[in-house]
């Protein structure tokens, strides 16, 4: 499948591209492996391959469980240099 002009400026104004004529030959190179890529998995034999779907699965999560409830005060605190009034005090650098 060839990709025209058209369509590759369509998708470089998409993405907001700027291209030059260089820049234009190099991305409609790339954007026509890109398509030669899916072509070749369209020709993959996979009439015996069993959808993911179909498979039985429960659920991997895990319910949330809280261990231990900490206040901002008590994780900030030890490794502030300097912590003041509930926050971290910092140097003025405007005056």
């Amino acid at each position: 499948m060839a990709i025209e002009r058209k369509e590759i400026e369509h998708i470089a104004s998409l993405a907001r591209l700027d291209i030059s004529g260089a820049g234009f030959d190099r991305l409609a190179e790339d954007m026509q492996g890109i398509v030669a890529m899916v072509d070749q998995l369209q020709q993959l034999d996979l009439d015996d391959v069993t959808d993911v779907i179909d498979a039985e699965r429960r659920n991997a999560f895990h319910e949330d469980t809280v261990i231990q409830e900490y206040q901002p005060e008590q994780l900030i605190e030890p490794n502030a240099p300097d912590f003041q009034a509930g926050g971290v005090a910092v140097p003025r650098v405007v005056e």
